[in-house]
């Protein structure tokens, strides 16, 4: 946060600050590379001023985060600060649209004044820095805490959100998802996300470092799932809601609980009279207090009863109280250890009075395995396009059924979760469920491989799926942007669509979704998914008995944990993939096992094997005629025999591969291929062909967004300017590189800082 944040205390709630909020902390890091940069070359804002031609008092606004910086003001401060484009891409990042974080108060809410008071007394006058807020299912708990939050957000610097999904269907969000959650929530981009949880975690308390920030965690399973998120952060506090008493907190964060109960029978028809209108139940009390009672007085179930009642106001209370009894006894028959036969009984009478398109709707939404759901897939679940799709979650969320989470997303309670995958597994939908999952699966299908065709238009490697089935509506994307931040929101799902895939025995989408993401996985990095849904891949492709995509799996797989450093599990797959693929006969996924396996063996620094294994895959792929992989392989080739000391062997193929990248404009795989080659001049003497590729090579990858790529084309360029004597400019450079990767990788960062510190 910046010296003049102007935090205030609970007494002052309501009062002018000093400074506006900042817009985003992305802001904050854009504004502090530019600090840097400044001080660095000793200049004033003043000085700054002549030398870019903006103004010094917006200098210092952005400086501190207060304003995001316009593409013309990073590049004229870029150009004159000779950052080299690093304040350009920290720019774009600073720019984006803030991701949806705090959701809005529910608009009824009645009582829980005593709890806002013990609220106001564990923040902001005690010493606790993890509250926690306990109570059954349904009793409001999530409701009360957007209620104070949102009623408390002016007196925090920034107010964050992630709801933990600890009692949904599906698997609860894993401490990876919660701290993405929590980042984006703070305006970090999902491509500057990074991919391990440890510089997740890092990240976010360096951004909230001299802050003061409220962290609400909604919904948690239990304190093991907490403990990993916690910034610690001395002006942090974590609100949390649960169904359990979190001991471990208690003992190891000093956490407090404030309990919740079911509301009084008085606040709970106050509730209800809102939602139906005082006049009508002024006249009918006692049906008020009966359905109210039925209700068992929980708040989620009061809202779904009086919305039945609301919206059929010719009949009486009274009656209306009789049919939800009758409910509650059907379901008694069939529960066996319930305490909320009336909850229940307000979600069924609710469900069996939908028309028949909503309920319906409502029910195969239970399908849906991830912790959130796009319209676009609620109108593939149906088979209708998503306008009218989008009419129908409309009813849903008016009947308390659904909840809409921001522009274009819903979600369910997690108890009403629960109860349409009852609904949708029973017997009699057996027929309409497959045909919802089908297509279902196949929206993400074609949406992944939209996707993979956007963010690497140039590469063969892509597949036409064909006119796509009745029913679903395949997602188009016009740009990188598009396709890259569908592909980040989606992650959480992709595991549980696959698995949901597999389960319905659709074996080959089950498999093919996430290789289809592979071009993602490459640029993002998400490794919890990359690995576990091509985990869930292998299993589909086993039991489908699909060799072909058994094989790209375990490619697939095998390269992300090479890529986290586990090459001997690595070095399995890639040799499974191999023998698969020779039992195909000779394709793609024969080169590409081939390569893994030589980059395996460059690593182990057995650059004989390397280049026998690398040469072999070049051959593979030359004889079938893949342009991809064989200007990838020569990539890896020219690399091995770079360190093999054979000079013109390493140029050739390199330079090979270049010119296959080239042809087809390909811009990520130019970057790929030229920065290899400029360490291989550089390592031959030839430091100012080094450069010049040095230069192409951050072209290419900016042209492509990768920031990979264009930190370690300035290591490179840093490396070439040292092997020249220009040690100051080639610390310059790696300062650059190191502030485009800190966040998101340790192992280049922890290079770039050897350099620097081998430097001085």
């Amino acid at each position: 946060m910046t010296e003049n944040s102007g935090s205030v205390s609970s007494g002052e709630t309501g009062k002018a600050r000093a400074e506006p909020r900042p817009v985003s902390t992305a802001a904050l890091a854009f504004g502090r590379a530019l600090r840097q940069r400044r001080q660095a070359k000793g200049l004033a804002l003043r000085e700054l001023q002549k030398l870019a031609y903006v103004d010094k008092s917006l200098i210092s606004r952005v400086e501190r985060g207060l304003t995001p910086p316009s593409a013309e003001f990073a590049e004229s401060c870029d150009r004159a600060l000779e950052a080299g484009g690093t304040l350009i891409v920290l720019a774009e990042a600073a720019r984006a649209e803030p991701y949806v974080h705090l959701p809005p108060p529910p608009s009824h809410f009645v009582g829980r004044e005593e709890h806002f008071a013990l609220l106001d007394e564990k923040v902001f006058t005690g010493q606790d820095k993890v509250v926690f807020v306990a109570g059954p299912p349904g009793v409001g708990k999530t409701a009360l805490v957007l209620n104070w939050a949102n009623r408390r957000q002016e007196e925090f610097d920034a107010v964050l959100w992630s709801d933990l999904r600890g009692y949904a269907a599906g698997s609860p969000a894993q401490p990876a998802d919660i701290l993405d959650d929590l980042l984006r929530c703070v305006g970090v981009r999902p491509d500057r996300v990074p991919a391990e949880e440890h510089m997740r975690l890092a990240l976010l308390r360096g951004l909230l470092r001299g802050q003061r920030t409220l962290v609400v965690l909604d919904n948690a399973l239990d304190s093991h799932q907490v403990r990993p998120v916690l910034p610690g952060t001395p002006d942090t506090t974590v609100l949390i809601t649960s169904r359990r008493r979190l001991s471990g907190l208690v003992v190891g964060s000093g956490a407090v609980q404030v309990s919740v109960e079911p509301l009084e029978d008085l606040e709970a028809t106050r509730l209800m009279a809102e939602l139906i209108g005082d006049e009508r139940a002024a006249g009918d009390p006692e049906g008020v207090g009966r359905l109210v009672r039925l209700c068992a007085a929980l708040p989620l179930a009061v809202n779904i009863a009086a919305e039945r009642v609301a919206t059929h106001p010719h009949q009486s209370v009274g009656d209306l109280a009789r049919e939800l009894v009758a409910e509650g006894r059907r379901l008694e028959l069939l529960a066996v250890d319930d305490d909320a036969v009336g909850v229940r009984a307000a979600f069924s009478w609710s469900y069996r009075a939908l028309e028949a398109d909503t309920a319906r709707m409502f029910r195969l939404l239970g399908l849906h395995p991830g912790p959130r759901f796009p319209a676009g897939a609620a109108a593939a679940l149906a088979g209708l396009p998503e306008p009218d799709a989008r009419r129908l979650l409309d009813k849903l969320a008016q009947a308390h059924l659904v909840q809409q989470v921001g522009a274009r997303y819903y979600r369910f309670h997690d108890l009403l979760r629960v109860y349409a995958a009852e609904e949708a597994t029973a017997e009699q939908w057996r027929d309409e469920r497959q045909a919802a999952v089908t297509r279902l699966t196949q929206w993400y299908l074609y949406g992944a491989n939209a996707a993979s065709w956007t963010l690497t238009p140039a590469r063969d490697h892509h597949i036409d799926l064909g006119p796509a089935p009745e029913g679903v509506e395949p997602l188009r994307f016009a740009t990188f942007d598009e396709a890259y931040i569908w592909c980040a929101s989606e992650m959480p799902s992709i595991t549980g669509i696959a698995r949901l895939a597999l389960d319905y025995r659709l074996y080959e989408t089950g498999w093919r979704l996430p290789v289809e993401l592979f071009d993602y996985h490459l640029l993002g990095r998400p490794w919890q998914t990359w690995i576990s849904s091509h985990e869930v891949a292998i299993e589909s492709a086993e039991t489908g008995g699909d060799l072909g995509g058994l094989a790209w799996s375990a490619i697939n797989l095998a390269e992300a944990h090479r890529r986290r450093g586990d090459l001997g599990r690595a070095h399995e797959l890639f040799g499974r993939a191999v023998e698969i693929s020779k039992e195909i006969g000779e394709n793609p996924s024969l080169g590409w096992a081939l390569v893994g396996l030589g980059n395996i063996a460059h690593e182990r620094e057995d650059y004989p094997e390397a280049v026998r294994l690398v040469e072999e895959s070049v051959a593979v792929n030359t004889r079938i005629g893949y342009q991809l992989g064989e200007a990838t392989s020569r990539v890896h080739l020219g690399r091995a025999y770079r360190d093999l000391g054979e000079r013109d062997l390493a140029l050739d193929h390199g330079r090979r591969a270049y010119e296959a990248y080239a042809k087809d404009a390909d811009q990520h795989g130019m970057g790929f291929a030229l920065v290899p080659l400029a360490r291989t001049c550089r390592r031959f003497g030839d430091p100012e062909q080094a450069l010049g590729y040095c230069e192409q090579a951050l072209t290419a990858y900016r042209n492509c967004g990768d920031v990979w790529g264009q930190a370690d084309a300035l290591d490179e360029r840093g490396c070439a300017l040292a092997a020249q004597g220009h040690a100051e400019e080639a610390m310059t450079v790696w300062r650059d590189a190191l502030q485009l990767v800190m966040d998101l990788d340790d192992r280049k960062a922890n290079v770039l800082r050897g350099r620097l510190e081998g430097a001085v």
